[in-house]
């Protein structure tokens, strides 16, 4: 029998993205825990990805988040599969990462938070120590809820998504906002809520000229892991 392709088109324009016969090649895995999850941050003039885990459960209870910095060797060095990259353990004080995004020349982190530590956008550097410093962590006074995805406009801008995932999943305090997207402008520290109506605003991007911006909602599945057919799945 055929093995499956990994692969889910529903447009068939995305077949000029894909070519005709697309594969995948494994390149690093952890057994331990799920090591990549989100973020996907590339920085090219260090040939780095910086990605954040799911949720890892310690054996005393408590929930983490952990970010690996993965560098791509070369390859004609290296040769294909095992050896093409090497992977490390950053031990930063950023509360449940999650998504991010290049920012001048470090990474811009989503911090979920915990139900000690605030959630918010964090700025990492990319060279030891990772430095960090949290750049907003509330609406007016009221803390966000588990801020998931971030990008920044050419106007240098940050707009994220701020869903209730963190309070479902037993790491985050009852939600005090409701589901919703913010710009906020690092020059000036203003914030701006910029849509609602969502049920878990999650992933966020921009089109290529900036008029239009994409939110994913994936309010179908809950923190908890259960799922309803009758809440919605789309951008």
């Amino acid at each position: 029998m055929p093995q499956a392709s990994p692969f889910i088109v529903h447009n068939t324009k995305f077949n000029t993205i894909l070519g005709e016969s697309p594969t995948l090649e494994l390149l690093a895995e952890n057994e331990a825990y799920p090591f990549a999850h989100e973020a996907g941050v590339f920085i090219p003039s260090r040939n780095e990805l910086y990605i954040t885990s799911n949720r890892i459960q310690d054996p005393s209870g408590i929930q983490r988040v952990q970010i690996t910095k993965v560098h791509l060797n070369d390859a004609s060095a290296s040769g294909s599969g095992s050896g093409l990259v090497t992977c490390e353990e950053l031990s930063v004080p950023i509360p449940m990462a999650n998504g991010g995004v290049n920012y001048k020349d470090g990474v811009l982190i989503c911090a979920q938070g915990s139900l000690d530590m605030p959630s918010g956008l964090y700025y990492m550097s990319t060279t030891p120590p990772y430095t960090t410093n949290i750049i907003a962590s509330n609406f007016h006074g009221r803390p966000f809820n588990s801020v998931n995805d971030v990008v920044v406009h050419s106007d240098g801008s940050f707009w994220f998504t701020d869903p209730i995932y963190g309070y479902e999943q037993g790491y985050r305090p009852a939600p005090r906002l409701p589901s919703q997207v913010y710009r906020f402008d690092p020059v000036d520290g203003s914030i701006h809520a910029m849509a609602d109506g969502f049920g878990r605003p999650n992933g966020i991007c921009f089109s290529p000229d900036e008029k239009i911006v994409y939110v994913t909602d994936t309010d179908w599945i809950h923190g908890g892991g259960t799922t309803d057919d009758t809440r919605v799945s789309s951008m």
